[in-house]
């Protein structure tokens, strides 16, 4: 119901009200006065509204990350050079299927097939993170995930070392993820193990497809 009908559906009560309270009668300047306090009243729920206050905290949360344009070019370990990282409330957690104790960090990205997409960094330590994208609907619920990042020591036979993986992120959210193999002699260059490429389905999942040679 639109709020000018409220306040005059609450004049008329009141008239009402008035008339059957000992026959008192009130003057104009009375109903005038008890008409400004209900809309002083309404007009105090929506400051309140648009100062965030009482608002569902899952939603607050998800409309204060920061946004990133696309496209997005691989930055390895460092999250300052992707761009404003939010810290993720421990509540929050649950939604992007982590533990409380998990330490996270988002970026919103933008939509993809009508779904929300967020960049997800989990903090293995004070600087190791493994980034993830998430698509998500309406709810916040996860609709699929896919790891760009992570990084993780290698023991070979004849060498040892790390792998990690670069990513690429096209405007259009074609998203190529490239592994390689870093031998702890960095004089020797990084190895490319595979590589692979994928799209966002219609429903919001993350699709493979064949890299064009």
């Amino acid at each position: 119901m639109c709020k000018p009908c409220i306040v005059l559906g609450m004049l008329a009560v009141l008239a009402v009200t008035a008339m059957s309270c000992g026959g008192r009668k009130h003057d104009a300047a009375y109903y005038e006065l008890m008409v400004d306090s209900i809309r002083k009243a309404e007009q105090v729920k929506e400051i309140e509204r648009k100062a965030g206050l009482n608002v569902d905290p899952v939603n607050a949360f998800f409309d204060s990350l920061r946004f990133h344009s696309l496209p997005i070019q691989s930055a390895g370990n460092n999250l300052a050079k992707l761009g404003s990282f939010t810290n993720v409330p421990m509540p929050i957690n649950e939604y992007f299927g982590y533990p409380v104790s998990a330490k996270l960090k988002a970026m919103l990205l933008p939509n993809a097939q009508r779904r929300q997409v967020v960049m997800v960094a989990e903090m293995k330590d004070s600087i190791t993170p493994a980034l993830y994208l998430y698509t998500m609907d309406r709810k916040h619920q996860t609709v699929d995930l896919l790891c760009i990042y992570d990084e993780k020591d290698e023991d070979r036979a004849d060498d040892f070392g790390k792998t990690y993986t670069d990513y690429y992120i096209t405007t259009d959210y074609t998203i190529t993820i490239i592994n390689y193999y870093q031998s702890h002699d960095h004089e020797r260059k990084p190895e490319v193990m595979h590589s692979r490429r994928y799209l966002i389905d219609k429903e919001g999942k993350f699709e493979e497809t064949i890299i064009e040679l």
